[in-house]
């Protein structure tokens, strides 16, 4: 980057709402801040000098519809409910004879990049079947990838309450590689 930029940006702060990812999960919010950004024009490229502020909100009804359309392992009527740091989900599932199925998950950042839902307890008809269950987890994870949205990112936080999944992390524009062929 050259060394000043075509025009400067004191503060940016955007928020976008009703982010649909490729994967199928719509984000209720992204919202983005930074401080300084610099950004020259031919080519178009950005400059952040210091980290900004990542913070992705996620519904428990995002997270429920997100499950019906994956239908992992053939379960549906899915209620997911994001409570007490725990994300709580309830399904329907056919082993033999059809069965509800509950489970109790937590949320885990991994290397900065991936959000992975892991499963804590689960209870079909009274029994445990944590390994089935887990296996049927496996085939949606990760749940979110920062390698999804247009700018760099490195998530450090979840926090889960009121129906809400709060993602935190830092942010920088992504930057264009230059070619060696130029």
């Amino acid at each position: 980057m050259g060394e000043k930029a075509d025009l400067t940006v004191r503060t940016l702060q955007a928020e976008l709402r009703g982010v649909m990812l490729p994967m199928g999960l719509e984000l209720d919010r992204v919202t983005i801040q930074g401080e300084g950004l610099g950004i020259e024009r031919d080519p178009i490229k950005f400059n952040l000098p210091t980290p900004g502020s990542l913070e992705v909100a996620i519904t428990d009804l995002a997270l429920q519809a997100f499950l019906e359309k994956k239908a992992p392992g053939g379960l549906r009527d899915f209620f997911v409910q994001l409570s007490d740091g725990q994300v709580h989900v309830h399904a329907t599932g056919r082993f033999i004879i059809e069965v509800r199925a509950a489970a109790i998950c937590n949320l885990r950042i991994q290397d900065g990049k991936q959000l992975f839902v892991d499963l804590e307890k689960v209870d079909v008809m009274g029994v445990g079947a944590k390994r089935l269950v887990q296996n049927q987890l496996d085939s949606v994870n990760p749940v979110f990838d920062v390698a999804e949205l247009p700018v760099d990112a490195t998530l450090t936080s979840v926090e889960i309450g009121g129906g809400m999944l709060i993602v935190k992390g830092t942010v920088a524009p992504k930057q264009e590689e230059e070619s060696d062929g130029k």
